[in-house]
C-alpha cells in the first residue's frame, strides 16, 4: 500500500506500549531481586496487559479487551500465587490463541 512503517502512529503505538511494559520489566526484575517469586507472573501478565491498553488506543479496539483480560487475569494470579506457570499459559498461551483467531476471521480471512 505504500505506507511506511515507522511513522508518527508507529512511534505513538511503541512508546504507549513501551512504557508500562519496561516498567513492569524493572519491576518484575526487583521482585525477582528481593525473592518474591510468586508475585513475578501476576506482575508480568498485569502489566503486559496495561501496556496492551495503553497501546489499543493507536490499534485495533480488540487490543483493549485482550489487555483488560490479562489484567483480570494478573489480579487473579496474584490470590492464587503458587499457580503462576498456569497462569501464563492462559495469559500468553490459550488468549493469545484466541484473540488471534478472532482477529484473523474478523480482519484477515479472505471470504
Amino acid at each position: 500500500m505504500g505506507e511506511k512503517i515507522w511513522n508518527p502512529a508507529s512511534r505513538r503505538v511503541l512508546i504507549n506500549f513501551a512504557l508500562p511494559l519496561i516498567t513492569g520489566g524493572i519491576f518484575a526484575v526487583l521482585l525477582l531481586k528481593n525473592r518474591y517469586y510468586g508475585l513475578i507472573a501476576p506482575v508480568t501478565l498485569l502489566f503486559y496487559g496495561l501496556a496492551c491498553l495503553n497501546a489499543s488506543k493507536y490499534t485495533l479496539r480488540d487490543v483493549r479487551y485482550l489487555g483488560i483480560t490479562q489484567i483480570i487475569l494478573g489480579l487473579i494470579a496474584v490470590e492464587f500465587s503458587g499457580y503462576g506457570l498456569y497462569f501464563w499459559v492462559i495469559g500468553f498461551g490459550l488468549c493469545h490463541i484466541l484473540y488471534g483467531s478472532i482477529m484473523y476471521y474478523k480482519y484477515d480471512r479472505k471470504s
